[in-house]
């Protein structure tokens, strides 16, 4: 069953049912909450919606597109051609659905309209991060100066925003980009969250006299990670060995039975993991 969900997930077809479902998610946050009350988004399509206010003779999706251009152009041997053509279709997806999909959800108080429209956004964003593509022009450059000059994610998206919210200031009001602001962290906040929710597995250990019974019956009948690590008791001095192992949710409860069934004076510990990737479990990535 893992293997076959892996499989899915790494298709071409799945990658682009993610990615649309995820830009128009993000775009639902936009146009129908965030550009009812004036809000700045960030990255290139914040800057796109400062621009279009200073220079309304285009349209937001008109100028969105402009400036994703040169962009790709710049980027064109800098990365792998599926993430370069992933990224191409996020940007065309974002540009169509803003010019054609025109909503508003009713949120007319500024402070609730920012805590949804940033939950909206960023389970969007999100849901584009976690495709092998990214969410536009700006995502290939990032990558591109991380790989050549080591510069991080975090720090260049920090810039960017930090540039169009300054430029902002000359057009908006501070109330307005306060509330952008907040929106922006409620944004990067949810987006961690549905990366995690992709991601996230248990990590667990089991200190146990019965160690390698418990590790054979996991990787040999139920078909489960599992490591075992030599260690030493610090009192008794004694050899004792740990499982360390790497689950879900669903199978937690499964790995728990058939320890404490083996050796019912194990001791168990289940810890919350943010990102697990590499082997069988998730794959990296790829640039």
């Amino acid at each position: 069953m893992d293997k076959r969900i892996r499989k899915i997930s790494d298709s071409l077809a799945w990658n682009i049912f993610l990615m649309a479902a995820g830009a128009f998610v993000f775009i639902v946050g936009y146009n129908g909450i965030a550009a009812h009350q004036n809000f700045v988004p960030g990255a290139l399509y914040g800057l796109a919606v400062v621009i279009q206010k200073i220079s309304p003779e285009y349209s937001l999706s008109r100028w969105y597109l402009l400036l994703n251009i040169p962009l790709f152009l710049l980027a064109w041997k800098g990365v792998s051609r599926r993430f370069f053509f992933l990224n191409l279709l996020t940007m065309g997806l974002v540009t169509v659905m803003t010019s054609y999909v025109h909503l508003d959800l009713g949120i007319r108080n500024e402070m609730y309209a920012a805590i949804a429209s940033g939950a909206v956004m960023g389970a969007g964003c999100g849901m584009i991060l976690r495709t092998y593509g990214g969410g536009g022009g700006l995502d290939v450059v990032a990558v591109i100066l991380n790989q050549r000059y080591g510069v991080r994610f975090g720090a260049f998206y920090f810039i960017i925003n930090a540039a169009v919210m300054t430029f902002a200031l000359s057009r908006y009001t501070p109330d307005k980009i306060i509330a952008s602001l907040l929106m922006l962290f409620i944004s990067s906040v949810v987006t961690e969250y549905v990366l995690s929710l992709f991601n996230q597995r248990k990590a667990v250990r089991v200190i146990s006299r019965k160690a390698e019974i418990i590790v054979h019956e996991l990787t040999r009948k139920r078909n489960m990670h599992a490591t075992l690590i030599p260690g030493r008791g610090g009192f008794s001095g004694e050899p004792i060995d740990m499982v360390y192992s790497i689950t879900d949710n669903l199978r937690l409860r499964s790995l728990e039975q058939v320890v404490f069934d083996i050796d019912p004076e194990a001791i168990f510990v289940v810890e919350n993991t943010f990102s697990v990737i590499g082997q069988n479990i998730n794959k990296r990535k790829a640039y």
